[in-house]
């Protein structure tokens, strides 16, 4: 690894876990924003990939707000 391109951060204990701040670098390569999720990937040689993880669907939380807004009509449909 060529030292020009390596940064050195410190890992600080917060609560139970150990956490560290993502550089602003990162996040522009990344394409990502404050509140998405990240995902390491351990690769075979011993290292660690870090990428943008991409967003599961909720299927739970659609369901919910499709039943909320289609409540009423779903009462009407059963009380005919």
């Amino acid at each position: 690894m060529n030292d020009v391109d390596t940064k050195k951060y410190k890992v600080r204990k917060s609560g139970n876990s150990d956490v560290t701040t993502i550089p602003v670098e990162v996040k522009e390569k990344l394409n990502l924003k404050t509140g998405e999720s990240i995902r390491y990937i351990f690769e075979t040689d011993g290292s660690v990939k870090i990428v943008k993880a991409e967003e599961e669907v909720d299927v739970d939380s659609i369901v919910d707000a499709v039943m909320s807004q289609y409540e009423q009509a779903i009462k009407d449909l059963v009380d005919l």
